[in-house]
């Protein structure tokens, strides 16, 4: 039983969230016309802030056929290159692309990277004032000639609302190795991401070469990788192969906390006076061996640490790298040491609220990593996180709101690594991120979405137009990555409201007997619905505030042309890739461990899927588990599609979910992967 003061907290809380999720809802605009983007030729991401099409289309010319004129840098040359392999147009004849200064034309705001691509009938003009314009002008231009026959005149003027647009990878818990980095670089930069967050060090070892003490670089050291380690000159490599791409590269030395291996090799903590005396002589090596040139900022963490001695080690960390001539960043959570003042502030927080919270009142530079990581949730829930965000809560950027950075934290152990992009759903939140960072938005979109907005508001048309976009992107740019996401609104559900599990039979009949209009219910246009998240994520979904021993239902139709087996996507979970809290590997024919049950047209169908790890790898209380790596089994949008059996017509479905604890995700996640009604 709650005491009063305990039901003021609730019910101030729940408001909150109910305002939030509400303005978010009804207020969110398109930075956009969103008729522009119905018209567009080719799905573009981010969409530009200004174009205009023409009717008028040119036949594209092989990719023999055409000719760069103007002083081309090395970025453009490498975005020409790119170009020239995905033109499949095969048309007789010519196209020359001239790069020309725009001048006034790009005043101050976008001339850093703003450009102006002008597609003509004979020609194609690129105006920009700088390297980084031209490289972005090209970007756009391979993403309007991808796989076509015919290109549509038009007009674009497009730079970004915020300065950077950037993603962090983990590589000192799972090491991450040079090959795959220049890859997740080069697809990165083709959505005019120019920022990468490179964490190099945590508890499981220092993965930088260490010159005055090669004990850091020791397997004894290490809980994990034994024998990975990044040479300085692999560091400089990697860094100048991003600036080419115009990335730039944002190296993380996590100190004093996340630094277990440190007492492994010195005896002593990170903050001790003999520990500082030693990180100062390992941020004088990296200064020294990573110029100022390649690395003009450098981020020491300072993250979810409790030490006596806080300020003096942040004024150390900061007096070292000033010292090198380098700005610096850390950490600026609830948990986190104080930020020094001259300090970039990486906000974060944990939960809805918190990532509100965590926004407000920015007074100095800030780095927005607070809308969650890519770990944590299922897929569709982050895609629509950031694209209904601002980042820094802005509607674009200034001195203080630098940008916006998407975090993949995969903490757990991950045996193979090339999952990682997959099971933490890189590349579909990192869609999302950069079209919110580069085209900005004027809405209040802060709050979390646990419902899609009806398709008939600006929000929802904006959403299913832009997962139309990603569907495409997906088949061109991402089409040999893992790309966990399909479009989901196209779905509507009806929903009957929670009850008490112990009259879910009563229920379930109605249900069943299509008495829907007997019970207390609610319509839903989306495949993926998310009840209650597990509490460390803030207790978000439609129902935020239900109990364990509740049961909801879910009903929809969908009807096919003729008999036969279609494709689903289907998970009851979502394992965070941190800790792996979930519930665990279905038993064979079953749907979940959380009692999951689901019928076809009033027949009840078991999971045709076979586990070989059938009912294991529940961890279902607030433990930890970041020694078992997960188990491709264990992630349900890396697995080949379910396939069940539809009848000709309409064919109703009707899915049971029981509310399995609160450690764990309340969700249903059913989307066809095929056209219907």
């Amino acid at each position: 039983m709650l005491d009063s003061s305990d039901m003021l907290k609730f019910f101030l809380n729940l408001t909150l969230c109910l305002v939030l999720a509400g303005s978010a809802m009804a207020e969110w605009k398109s930075p956009h016309d969103l008729k522009l983007e119905e018209e567009a030729p080719a799905s573009l991401i981010p969409f530009p802030r200004e174009v205009e099409w023409k009717e008028a289309k040119i036949k594209i010319p092989a990719a023999e056929g055409w000719k760069l004129k103007g002083n081309a840098a090395d970025s453009v040359r490498i975005a020409w290159k790119g170009l020239l392999h995905d033109i499949k147009g095969n048309a007789k004849g010519s196209m020359t692309v001239a790069l020309k200064k725009a001048g006034d034309k790009l005043d101050a705001e976008a001339s850093a990277e703003g450009y102006i691509l002008q597609v003509g009938k004979k020609s194609i003009t690129i105006e920009a004032n700088a390297e980084a314009g031209f490289f972005y002008g090209l970007q756009t231009l391979r993403q309007l000639v991808h796989g076509k026959k015919t290109l549509t005149q038009c007009r674009i003027k497009d730079w970004p609302a915020f300065k950077y647009r950037g993603y962090m990878q983990d590589s000192g818990r799972n090491f991450r190795k040079l090959d795959r980095l220049k890859k997740e670089i080069d697809l990165a930069a083709r959505l005019k991401v120019n920022l990468f967050h490179w964490h190099l060090t945590d508890h499981h070892g220092w993965r930088v070469q260490c010159k005055k003490y090669p004990i850091l670089n020791n397997p004894k050291t290490r809980e994990r990788d034994h024998n990975d380690t990044y040479s300085y000159s692999e560091i400089r490599e990697l860094i100048q192969y991003a600036r080419k791409r115009h990335v730039l590269i944002l190296p993380e030395l996590d100190m004093p906390g996340h630094s277990s291996y440190f007492p492994k090799a010195f005896n002593c903590r990170m903050e001790s006076e003999e520990g500082m005396k030693i990180c100062t002589e390992l941020l004088n090596e990296f200064c020294k061996e990573i110029p100022k040139a390649l690395c003009p900022i450098i981020s020491f963490g300072a993250d979810e640490v409790h030490i006596a001695n806080a300020e003096q080690f942040v004024n150390m960390a900061c007096k070292v790298l000033k010292a090198n001539d380098r700005d610096h960043a850390q950490w600026a959570g609830g948990r986190d040491l104080k930020v020094h003042p001259d300090s970039i502030q990486k906000r974060w927080a944990e939960g809805f609220a918190g990532c509100v919270k965590s926004l407000e009142n920015i007074s100095g530079r800030t780095l927005d990593y607070a809308v969650g990581y890519s770990n944590v949730y299922s897929p569709a829930m982050m895609v629509r996180r950031y694209f209904f965000m601002r980042p820094c809560g802005a509607a674009k950027g200034d001195e203080n709101c630098l940008g916006v950075v998407l975090g993949i934290w995969p903490d757990g152990k991950v045996d193979n690594k090339e999952w990682i992009p997959g099971m933490c759903n890189m590349w579909p939140a990192m869609c999302a991120m950069a079209e919110r960072g580069w085209i900005g938005g004027a809405g209040q979109g802060d709050g979390f979405i646990p419902e899609m907005p009806a398709i008939d508001t600006e929000a929802g048309k904006a959403y299913h137009l832009f997962e139309q976009r990603m569907a495409d992107i997906r088949q061109s740019i991402f089409k040999n990555e893992d790309f966990p996401m399909w479009p989901e609104s196209s779905v509507t559900w009806t929903l009957v409201e929670p009850v008490d599990s112990a009259t879910a039979e009563n229920v379930r009949n109605k249900v069943l007997n299509n008495e829907l209009d007997t019970l207390t219910t609610k319509k839903v246009n989306c495949s993926n619905l998310y009840f209650r998240t597990r509490d460390g994520s803030g207790n978000q979904g439609m129902y935020r505030n239900a109990k364990t021993g509740v049961t909801v239902w879910a009903v929809t139709e969908i009807q096919v042309e003729k008999t036969g087996k279609y494709p689903f996507m289907i998970g009851f979970d979502a394992p965070e890739r941190s800790n792996r809290r979930w519930t665990g590997v279905p038993e064979n024919g079953k749907w979940s461990q959380a009692g999951t049950r689901v019928w076809i047209n009033g027949q009840e169908v078991n999971n045709p899927k076979v586990y070989k790890l059938a009912g294991q790898r529940a961890l279902a209380a607030k433990v930890w588990g970041f020694s078992d790596p997960l188990d491709l089994e264990e992630v349900w949008w890396m697995l080949d599609p379910t396939e069940l059996t539809l009848k000709k017509g309409k064919n109703t479905i009707v899915v049971e979910q029981p509310y399995p604890g609160y450690h764990l995700d309340w969700a249903i996640h059913f989307t066809p992967l095929f056209s219907h009604k």
